[in-house]
């Protein structure tokens, strides 16, 4: 994947099946994909975040895809998302006293 960065958005080209997509995603679309997605409904909402991310010349090949590939749409949602969020350092400490029996 490769990307171009803006303030809160990225536009990547998404290698699959030997098919290049182009792709732009900003925090809006995310956000709408993370409120979306349940533990028992994972694909339609990836379905759904693609095709709103897609560039328009690459959604024809984009439907042809995920219709002939099973499972193709939380692959590719999650390699964009993986791509989008930033990997943040972080440490999480505990107050001592903070855990009760």
């Amino acid at each position: 994947m490769s990307a171009i960065v803006k303030k809160n958005q990225k536009t990547m080209t998404v290698t699959a099946c030997g098919e290049d997509l182009s792709f732009t995603v900003g925090r809006e679309d995310y956000n709408w994909y993370i409120n979306n997605i349940t533990q028992t409904n994972k694909v339609a909402p990836s379905h759904n975040f693609l095709m709103r991310v897609v560039d328009a010349h690459s959604t024809e090949t984009l439907k042809k895809i995920l219709a002939d590939n099973v499972g193709a749409e939380v692959q590719i949602a999650g390699g964009i998302l993986e791509n989008y969020t930033p990997d943040l350092e972080m440490v999480v400490k505990l107050s001592s006293g903070s855990l009760t029996a």
